[in-house]
């Protein structure tokens, strides 16, 4: 298990997309915004910036990058001549929920040390909160990605299937443009989403309070639903 974590490490680290997608965009988003709107009035709209450049990345990371990589190990055989050595399949994925547990980390990290030292964001408020929501986003949104890893036949497939099921959860989930701004029936909609239960949580916790039993639930049920079924479906080969 910690010589495929290695493995699939430098693999990542060798793809510039990825890094960027998951390391520089949200970095950059925060700059961006925080160069145009000069934050640090207490503004209550100041929570939706790194809160959605947290999201945008972690969203990326586990409903794009996760399952297009599973789907390809199985779409080339990997998976399968795997099922033949003492090493598991299932390792190989262990491995890839630590390494993208680790970026997300990573990434959220930056996005708050740059939006907080560089460009006077307020920090979360509610740590613990922030926290806890965290650990729900990573758990749901990856919980997503494997579900479309294991129902798409090919690397291809997987990336097309993430792609819309991510735009679609920015629209609804608040993260292209404030809830505030949204019509009420899609902002109803985004807080059954676990990307809009995400972002919704992350701005509560950012603003010092603690996020609404509703958004936190849906993470956890997303997080335990769609992994028992993603067991279930998963296919090997």
């Amino acid at each position: 298990m910690t010589a495929l974590t290695k493995y699939e490490l430098k693999l990542f680290l060798r793809d510039p997309a990825a890094t960027l997608i998951v390391l520089v965009l949200p970095v950059g988003i925060v700059a961006l915004f925080g160069v145009v709107m000069s934050p640090g009035g207490g503004d209550a709209i100041e929570t939706f910036f790194p809160s959605a450049a947290i999201a945008l990345g972690l969203g990326q990371l586990g409903m794009n990058l996760l399952p297009s990589t599973m789907a390809g190990y199985r779409e080339k055989g990997i998976l399968r001549r795997m099922a033949g050595t003492p090493v598991h399949p299932a390792a190989l994925l262990g491995a890839q929920l630590v390494v993208g547990a680790l970026f997300a980390l990573v990434s959220m990290a930056l996005v708050v040390a740059v939006g907080v030292v560089a460009f006077g964001f307020g920090p979360p408020g509610s740590i613990p909160a922030f926290l806890l929501t965290f650990v729900l986003g990573v758990m749901s949104l990856f919980a997503v990605g494997l579900l479309v890893a294991s129902i798409a036949p090919s690397g291809r497939v997987a990336t097309g299937i993430g792609v819309a099921v991510f735009f679609v959860s920015i629209v609804f989930g608040g993260v292209f443009m404030p809830v505030e701004s949204l019509p009420a029936f899609i902002a109803d909609v985004g807080d059954f989403t676990p990307l809009g239960a995400f972002m919704r949580a992350l701005r509560a916790s950012w603003a010092g309070a603690w996020p609404e039993p509703l958004h936190l639930g849906v993470m956890a049920v997303v997080a335990l639903g769609f992994s028992l079924l993603s067991a279930k479906m998963f296919r090997w080969e």
